[in-house]
């Protein structure tokens, strides 16, 4: 048997490959047009693309009106109560307390106008916090030498507490002179 039939189809043919090649020859490929069933009716339903487009169209219209009628500043009325300024639209036309004064904004004067809960009826203040600024002395030339002296006493203070430390631990002493050379 020549091994190189089944490769490339060179030497003598065995018949036992032969006869497998023709019993399996039925089963191969035969290329041959697609045949759509007449049961499977193909219809074309064109409408959902210009539906969609549609439909995109008015959201975007929309969310874009939305946006521009919450986002719209408009001039509201200044109330003001003991210590601040707060520019809010009135709800319902009720007067203001017996200690808020009445100021109109002009419209040329855009105001950040908090944000009011219609459903309760309720206004939303801000905490605006300013930084503290602390003011230092200026030190004299005495409390400037007395500060010295205190961090130097301070810095004293911690090296004893260290070594103190590390004898009741007994651990090694660092050696406190550095910067020492032997002599001669």
């Amino acid at each position: 048997m020549n091994d190189n039939y089944l490769w490339d189809r060179t030497g003598a043919p065995n018949t036992a490959v032969q006869e497998f090649e023709e019993l399996l020859g039925t089963l191969r490929y035969q290329p041959r047009p697609l045949e759509i069933p007449a049961t499977i009716r193909v219809r074309r339903n064109r409408l959902f693309l210009p539906m969609a487009i549609a439909a995109a169209i008015a959201l975007t219209i929309l969310a874009a009106a939305l946006w521009i009628h919450f986002a719209k500043p408009s001039a509201g009325t200044t109330i003001q109560v003991a210590g601040g300024q707060q520019s809010v639209p009135l709800i319902n036309q009720t007067p203001p307390p017996e200690n808020a004064t009445a100021v109109s904004t002009p419209p040329d004067k855009t105001i950040k106008q908090p944000r009011v809960s219609t459903r309760h009826q309720t206004v939303l203040a801000r905490d605006v916090r300013r930084p503290i600024r602390v003011a230092t002395p200026a030190l004299t030339e005495q409390e400037l030498a007395e500060k010295e002296q205190v961090l130097v006493a301070l810095r004293l203070l911690s090296t004893k507490l260290n070594l103190v430390q590390r004898k009741s631990q007994g651990l090694p002493q660092v050696n406190a002179i550095r910067n020492q050379h032997k002599m001669g």
